[in-house]
């Protein structure tokens, strides 16, 4: 009887700890998708307050923060800004622009996100996200 009884509370123990890795693995993902967004912004305010006459388009953004033992890094690739036909702009961004013909759409940029959160040194979680903004 005490083996049978052992042997149930092994079983028990071994989803308990399953369950709980895969609670932690929950909340680390979660917290990486509000920072992949919070990154996102950064980068909208890092291409808002380029200069772009003197340095022209950002073309990268890195970011990273640690919170509770979690290294969280960015790493954002600004692969085209769509830009007016004519406007100055498209001289200081070069090969990253696109012209275009619809002012609503003049500003836009795409972005490739990455995002990796890492608990002592150990990948844990990898976000790519691929979106177009206006910044």
């Amino acid at each position: 009887m005490i083996i049978l009884v052992s042997g149930m509370m092994i079983v028990v123990m071994k989803y308990a700890s399953i369950s709980a890795k895969r609670v932690g693995d929950t909340y680390i993902r979660e917290q990486a998708q509000l920072y992949l967004d919070s990154v996102v912004e950064r980068t909208l305010l890092a291409i808002s307050d380029q200069n772009r006459s003197n340095t022209g388009c950002l073309s990268s953004f890195e970011h990273s923060v640690s919170k509770r033992g979690t290294q969280y890094s960015a790493h954002v690739d600004i692969t085209r800004y769509y830009l007016l036909a004519g406007s100055p702009d498209i001289a200081y961004c070069g090969a990253l622009s696109a012209p275009i013909e619809s002012e609503e759409t003049h500003g836009m940029a795409i972005l490739h996100v990455e995002v990796n959160a890492t608990i002592d040194n150990e990948l844990r979680v990898r976000i790519l996200k691929r979106t177009l903004q206006r910044p």
